[in-house]
């Protein structure tokens, strides 16, 4: 497989990155409300609480899971229409798996934070101790986030993939400390479009997903090819 790196390419890339990113917030968002029958907050564009009458909730560790659960569903198809034989499927997949930030889900884990460990440090404090508890979620993380990021690799061609697998790994995440954590999370915390009227999600952030994935849909066939669309 090979991509042609263009200013739209990237640009689509990244606008999917901020869609799939806000659809992870709602998977833990939807599950707060499923447990609690309230919403959640949605902080910024990657922190949110539940209401103090949910905190004791002794089922409140799953809204933290459903997050994870729905990216490692878009990582597993990804990596399974890399796996087929159909090369049609291949941009597709490649944007699943990276455009889900397997990278971003090793590192934060191997620094002993993300999702997946907090839910075990719920389920295994205080029998197990936290450095073990920081390593099986480095694993866990590893063994979910790995394969389909290899199989991108696997799958492009050039003498350069590795740098190219490199970028797609790190460049989102420069990009989204700037301007979602930076930019717009500043514009959050001066009160610009900051009500919540769906699930506790600030109103700038709902925006902002709808212009994203308006980019997304406008640049389809530049992401996922011209001969997938026709299929």
């Amino acid at each position: 497989m090979q991509l042609k790196l263009t200013w739209r390419y990237g640009i689509a890339f990244m606008a999917f990155v901020f869609v799939f990113g806000q659809l992870h917030e709602i998977a833990h968002l939807v599950k707060v409300y499923t447990i609690c029958g309230i919403p959640g907050k949605q902080l910024d564009f990657n922190l949110w609480i539940v209401d103090n009458s949910c905190v004791s909730n002794p089922g409140i560790w799953m809204a933290t899971l459903f997050g994870p659960i729905f990216s490692y569903l878009a990582m597993g198809l990804g990596f399974f229409l890399l796996l087929t034989s159909n090369k049609n499927f291949w941009p597709i997949g490649f944007v699943l798996v990276l455009g889900n930030l397997p990278f971003a889900r090793i590192f934060t884990a191997a620094m002993g934070g993300g999702d997946e460990t907090t839910v075990l440090k719920s389920l295994l404090l205080p029998g197990w101790s936290l450095l073990l508890i920081k390593i099986a979620g480095f694993l866990t993380v590893f063994i979910l986030s790995f394969p389909p990021l290899y199989m991108c690799f696997k799958r492009l061609q050039g003498k350069s993939k590795f740098f190219t697998i490199t970028g797609f790994c790190v460049l989102p995440l420069i990009i989204m400390l700037l301007y979602e954590f930076k930019l717009l999370g500043l514009a959050l915390k001066t009160g610009f479009l900051a009500d919540r009227h769906y699930l506790g999600i600030p109103d700038l952030i709902l925006l902002h997903t709808f212009l994203m994935a308006t980019l997304v849909l406008l640049n389809i066939k530049t992401l996922f090819g011209s001969k997938l669309i026709l299929l």
